[in-house]
């Protein structure tokens, strides 16, 4: 990579201010959907920036004169913005901005755009559980597609369809307490025909310039589990994530294997209106690629780099929200749940003053007996003095 800082600044740029989950709505979590929806009128914007980085050493004895080891990096930057239409209905519009390809562009700036349309809130058992349905979209408006270590990007008009289930221990304070999330989806690469590589220099049989065309449309089941464990401050989750191929891409296609992630993060939340991510992707699927082929250069077979994804990858994201409708009319459901919501606030007051009252009284009380033994050392001193 020729400007790796560059890369970096520019990622923060896009990142640091609007960041979001990809490709299926919002991010609410970092790779799980929860089955809720965006309460009507309201408008969040999501932010991501994750990255992996690793300086590569050549593999073998044959070193080449004169070599250094490779600053190899894989940043993305991704925007969504998704709003509330109406009780049981939302939309996401997202951007997603790959960093590095390592191609001679450098990177993608913009990458693919995604549209979702969600279906959800459908309450059942008194409210511990909801279920949604998603439509989703890929868009192909990126400079390159198909590199290495990077989940499957095919340039083609990509779709899927995902159902989410949630559970919510405590079903009129749902944010609050202890909530799971389970994941089922299949996705379309909808690529036959698209041309999927070509070559930069010559290579085999094949010489630069010349393009590979794929002779079928990959699909996969995915799925996702996640479980969240919130506080007043800090939500601490979970995610388990993966997809399995139904249908698998031709052998020139570089992230041809199925992969799982397990993904701890921590969601900080100061205000209403604003939360902070920090969160990591450790594989758990195999690191060796499986889907070999020699058709195509394969820079890990010559670089001390990820057989296919990366080990880990760190997650960066801001979030904001905003009420464009104002309160709105509630329904007797609705309008019980905020009252019970403003009653815990109420009593959480409550007790912060009384303890922050009771941490005076300590302080006064600590002062008295300070006070009582230094008055007791006095009279000692002058009870030893006149007897003097």
């Amino acid at each position: 990579m020729k400007k790796p800082v560059l890369s970096f600044f520019i990622v923060l740029l896009f990142g640091s201010l609007l960041m979001a989950q990809l490709p299926n709505g919002n991010r609410t979590l970092l790779h799980t959907q929860t089955a809720s929806t965006v309460e009507k009128g309201k408008l969040e914007i999501f932010s991501n920036m994750n990255f992996f980085t690793r300086a590569a050493d050549f593999i073998g004895s044959n070193k080449p004169i004169d070599f250094d080891a490779v600053n190899y990096w894989l940043v993305a930057g991704n925007m969504a913005f998704s709003y509330g239409i109406s009780e049981h209905f939302d939309a996401t519009l997202g951007i997603k901005v790959y960093q590095d390809t390592h191609y001679p562009n450098e990177y993608n700036l913009p990458d693919d755009i995604f549209l979702t349309v969600k279906a959800g809130s459908f309450s059942s058992g008194r409210g511990h559980f909801k279920s949604s349905g998603m439509l989703s979209f890929r868009i192909p408006s990126a400079e390159e597609h198909n590199y290495p270590f990077a989940k499957y990007a095919s340039g083609s008009f990509e779709f899927g369809l995902l159902g989410a289930v949630s559970f919510y221990l405590d079903p009129y304070l749902p944010e609050r307490s202890f909530n799971m999330h389970f994941n089922m989806g299949y996705w379309n690469h909808n690529e036959s025909g698209s041309e999927i590589y070509e070559f930069r220099q010559n290579y085999g049989s094949y010489q630069k310039g010349d393009k590979l065309k794929a002779t079928r449309s990959s699909q996969d089941f995915r799925m996702a589990l996640a479980a969240v464990f919130p506080s007043e401050l800090f939500d601490f989750r979970m995610e388990l994530s993966g997809i399995l191929y139904l249908t698998e891409p031709n052998r020139f296609v570089y992230s041809a294997e199925e992969w799982a992630f397990f993904s701890p993060s921590i969601r900080y939340k100061p205000l209403d209106w604003v939360s902070m991510d920090l969160g990591a992707d450790f594989r758990v699927s195999p690191k060796e690629r499986q889907a070999t082929s020699t058709i195509i250069p394969d820079i890990s077979g010559s670089l001390d780099l990820p057989g296919n994804y990366p080990d880990w990858t760190v997650h960066l994201g801001l979030n904001v929200g905003f009420n464009l409708a104002g309160k709105g009319t509630y329904q007797a459901e609705d309008y019980a749940r905020e009252k019970a919501k403003q009653r815990v606030e109420l009593f959480e007051t409550v007790v912060k003053e009384e303890e922050k009252a009771q941490k005076v009284q300590n302080e006064i009380e600590n002062l008295r007996r300070v006070r009582k033994e230094a008055e007791e050392e006095i009279e000692k001193i002058k009870e030893q003095l006149g007897e003097d």
